[in-house]
């Protein structure tokens, strides 16, 4: 597998017609084969920089991502969808930063987060930096350290990937059944000395980091089972 994960800049208010319409988008894309949507979500503001939307996409490999290419730029293979949709979506969004993955290991895929029934409210996503050389040794680190500590605060793995077109950069996504859950385990991260360890040894990774929450889309397929209680 590879991804495509997309940050998006938005203009005003248009978040969530944005991600309605990478929804209606994904039953296109996956219908044509195109790529597979993981998830759409917007940035709490109060976490990191916005309005802002991040998409997740899943394609098999570098040639399904090819094929991809050549519906967005061979004059003969062109997603005339893709041309309209994007002119459409001018209207609710300003630019952005887009990232190919690929995912570790330990990573599961879309199909598996689906069968396991992973959904939540809120999406903690963090992306590390570090020396090129380190990165091998810091996923090795991720699965034996803090892969057991987050799922013991309840908080669900999503993908862990390396940007093979960013050097040294890692990203991490963790799903959270709702916002309590995400809030207690930062308000009691200080007494988890699974954490502090991981913490140090990240430091001695020369490792930085940045950490945002994410609000998934009603409709996506991680996120939460909304009822009209809700």
């Amino acid at each position: 597998m590879i991804y495509l994960h997309e940050t998006v800049d938005i203009r005003g208010d248009g978040a969530m017609p944005y991600m309605e319409a990478v929804l209606e988008r994904a039953r296109h894309s996956e219908a044509k084969g195109v790529s597979r949507l993981v998830g759409t979500w917007r940035v709490i503001g109060s976490t990191h920089r916005w309005p802002r939307v991040v998409n997740l996409w899943e394609m098999d490999d570098w040639n399904h991502w090819s094929r991809s290419l050549e519906g967005q730029f061979h004059p003969r293979l062109r997603d005339s969808h893709l041309g309209t949709w994007w002119t459409a979506m001018l209207r609710y969004r300003s630019g952005g930063l887009d990232r190919i993955l690929e995912p570790t290991s330990f990573c599961p895929d879309r199909a598996r987060l689906l069968s396991s029934g992973v959904r939540g409210w809120v999406t903690e996503q963090q992306i590390y930096r570090m020396p090129p050389s380190r990165l091998r040794g810091f996923f090795e680190e991720f699965e034996s350290s803090l892969l057991p500590s987050m799922n013991a605060s309840q908080l669900t793995l999503i993908g862990a990937y390396a940007a093979p077109m960013r050097s040294g950069e890692a990203l991490a996504l963790w799903s959270a059944k709702d916002f309590g859950t995400l809030c207690r385990f930062w308000e009691e991260r200080a007494s988890y000395s699974a954490l502090q360890a991981w913490q140090a040894r990240l430091e001695e990774l020369q490792v930085r980091w940045v950490v945002s929450w994410l609000v998934p889309c009603a409709g996506t397929p991680l996120g939460p089972e909304v009822t009209e209680d809700d």
